[in-house]
């Protein structure tokens, strides 16, 4: 990386260096502000432009993703630490065993339809189609689960449960109406969480006894009840890998700025430090622009190079300048003009106090902090289980599938 570094801006522009004139030592020369390229932006501007696209959204990207990544390692590890043959406790519980119904009963214990919206979508490579939530019902009624220990615990959810499932089945009612399906079935294996009631932790539970005297789960006061038949912790776990990739992600971007769009400002604002150099020469060039759909046109640029007595060493300063700083050197008013300089190499330089990026760069900047900052929350919101969603929108290419009504 310092490599790199070290070696931005060593491109030299193909043109003669004319020496300048003697400078007049009583001239008052130029403010340092005066003396930079107009492509470029002053030294504090770049500064602030730095910190508010560089800094803060990789700082809160950063920093909201390592507090949610450490969160739900934390989550896992509870959700996972649990002893499911654990005698029970009156309070908040987890219940670990297999669902049961009453003798008879038929149905999922608690079912989640979800009623979406089609729609075909023309767009410029072609049809896609979506499927858009309209609203979603949920039915509930009282179950059982089965302990690995043998005793049964009584379940009352109500219609705020969470249900951490598969979307499994799904039922087509029109060409632009279906309805997708969560159900809890007999005989899956769940962990409930909620809060416990009636629990008599020296006996073991006989089938179906008396709702009076049964361990009874209900739905918290602080929280709804979550229904899983995942693995404990699957859900916080993916999450954490998800909020750790980001973590990764938006280091590797914190790094490869610097290294790829500012890389000398990042290396003078490590190593570098203002000094005073006496003008020695000077050239000037063209560059050609064309713009898209508009006549091209001739940039004018002006270079300086200068000479500074470090320690007996002659350090020679070159770098590109405003046209201010030109004319007041071809006018022999300009006895020192002050540069920043890397104290790694004097090819690492910059007229003025302070780095500078030109606006090209500052541009480039603003676009990826603001990519970063409405890819995360997309992508944080997008990447969630349905379960987790308000609102669940699928997608598809082509147009909807044909509908077939089915016979009656």
């Amino acid at each position: 990386m310092w490599a790199s570094l070290a070696l931005a801006g060593c491109m030299e522009p193909d043109a003669e260096w004319i020496p300048a004139p003697p400078q007049s030592p009583e001239a008052r020369g130029l403010d340092p502000s005066e003396t930079i390229a107009r492509s470029r932006i002053d030294g504090d501007t770049t500064a602030a432009l730095l910190f508010f696209f560089v800094v803060l959204p990789c700082g809160l990207v950063g920093a909201w993703s390592l507090f949610w990544w450490v969160q739900h390692r934390k989550r896992a590890a509870v959700e996972r630490g649990f002893d499911p043959k654990a005698p029970l406790v009156n309070g908040h519980a987890v219940i670990v065993g297999q669902v049961e119904l009453e003798p008879g009963a038929t149905g999922p214990a608690i079912q989640l339809a979800i009623q979406q919206e089609g729609k075909d979508i023309k767009g410029k490579h072609g049809w896609s189609h979506s499927w858009s939530e309209r609203s979603r019902e949920v039915r509930v009624r009282p179950f059982w689960v089965r302990r690995f220990t043998g005793e049964l615990v009584r379940v009352e959810p109500d219609e705020r449960v969470v249900l951490r499932d598969e979307l499994s089945r799904v039922e087509r009612r029109s060409y632009a109406e279906r309805v997708r399906f969560a159900e809890l079935t007999p005989g899956e294996t769940v962990h409930v969480s909620g809060s416990l009631f009636g629990a008599n932790p020296s006996g073991m539970g006989a089938a179906y006894r008396v709702a009076a005297t049964e361990p009874v789960l209900r739905p918290s006061r602080i929280g709804p009840m979550v229904v899983s038949t995942e693995r404990p912790g699957a859900t916080s776990d993916e999450r954490a890998r998800f909020y750790r990739s980001w973590l990764v992600g938006v280091a590797a971007l914190a790094l490869a700025l610097p290294t790829v769009v500012f890389p000398t400002v990042a290396l003078l604002g490590l190593t570098g430090e203002t000094v005073r150099a006496v003008p020695g020469a000077t050239r000037q060039w063209q560059v050609y622009r064309k713009p898209k759909n508009r006549p091209g046109y001739y940039v004018q640029h002006y270079g300086l190079r200068s000479v500074r007595e470090d320690g007996g060493r002659a350090q020679v300063l070159t770098d590109e300048c405003s046209a201010a700083v030109w004319s007041c050197v071809q006018s022999g008013a300009c006895p020192e003009v002050r540069y920043t300089v890397s104290a790694l190499s004097d090819g690492v330089v910059q007229i003025g106090v302070g780095g500078q990026i030109t606006d090209g760069r500052a541009i480039v900047l603003g676009l990826v902090a603001a990519a970063l900052l409405l890819i995360y929350p997309i992508s944080v919101f997008g990447s969630r289980p349905w379960y987790l969603r308000r609102r669940i929108v699928d997608t598809g290419t082509g147009k909807l599938p044909d509908f077939i009504a089915p016979r009656r």
